[in-house]
């Protein structure tokens, strides 16, 4: 399975060229943001799915359980992908997915400022 990760200061980006989302990559892109996650304490993850025309249900509820851990820790996990079947597949199980990498890392952004803000207000 073909993963490359990119790591900077505000979020780690995992990639993949595969056309198939199926559990075989999702395990591969959890278990590769895993170790990321052993390295230093990164809360926000870009998965770039970009190459990928297709999702099996069967991988949802593990994406699902890694995005809700990241979020427990202050975190987001962004998905990239411009399909709109994709697109809206994964729009109706809540999570996060943009077309671009410049919208992700916006997003990214906003996602800090509002946690800094609420912080700040308490």
């Amino acid at each position: 399975m073909n993963l490359s990760i990119e790591k900077t200061e505000h979020y780690t980006q995992i990639s993949t060229s595969e056309k198939v989302l199926n559990i075989k990559l999702a395990e591969a892109l959890v278990n590769k943001a895993n170790e990321a996650l052993t390295d230093e304490e990164i809360s926000y993850f870009i998965f770039d799915i970009s190459e990928v025309s297709s999702l099996e249900e069967n991988c949802i509820t593990l994406l699902q359980e890694f995005g809700s851990a990241r979020q427990e820790n202050l975190g987001l996990v962004i998905f990239k992908n411009e399909n709109p079947s994709i697109h809206q597949l994964m729009s109706e199980h809540d999570f996060v997915i943009v077309p671009s990498l410049s919208e992700a890392v916006e997003y990214i952004y906003m996602d800090q400022l509002e946690k800094q803000f609420l912080d700040d207000s308490e």
